[in-house]
């Protein structure tokens, strides 16, 4: 197996893996009741304006 076949399934392992662990904390807070309030990256992300 090349160098570059070896990194790119073990960058492709390490987005899974992050993903799969933080789905269920992203899931929790976007299901509370609480405000969070506008600095909430999640609640409220920043999105540009459009032209």
């Amino acid at each position: 197996m090349s160098t570059l076949a070896y990194l790119t399934g073990l960058a492709l392992v390490l987005v899974a893996v992050i993903a799969a662990v933080a789905t269920p904390f992203l899931i929790v807070h976007a299901r509370t009741d609480d405000d969070h309030g506008p600095d909430c990256w999640w609640c409220h992300p920043r999105l540009r304006r459009r032209r």
